[in-house]
């Protein structure tokens, strides 16, 4: 006998599994991966003069998109990409939930 599965457990189903693989991914990422070095996109970055030409020549929204773009490069190396990748993973398995929990069962 086939047991029929509707829609909304079978989108709740898919939600907790994941969020169980990603959350498992990102603890291996963790584990393994050591402490990366701050890698600067210059090699004097948070130079004072670094800092100025940046900001002569493109204002400091320059320097504000310079810092930005570090910090991005940030999330995707070491330890930070473990909490990043539970991040994505927490998001992405709320929002499948939520449609889930929104849709209508298919009893109704």
């Amino acid at each position: 006998m086939k047991t029929k599965i509707n829609r909304r457990n079978l989108l709740y189903l898919v939600s907790a599994t994941i969020l169980a693989a990603g959350m498992a991914v990102a603890a291996v990422i963790y584990v393994t991966a050591g402490r990366v070095r701050e890698i600067t996109l210059e090699p004097g970055f948070y130079s004072k003069e670094y800092l100025r030409e940046l900001e002569t020549y493109g204002g400091t929204l320059n320097v504000l998109a310079a810092e930005f773009m570090q910090w991005f490069d940030g999330l995707w190396h070491g330890r930070q990409l473990a909490f990043t990748v539970a991040w994505i993973t927490i998001f992405v398995s709320f929002c499948i939930f939520f449609i889930a929990y929104r849709l209508p069962s298919d009893s109704e």
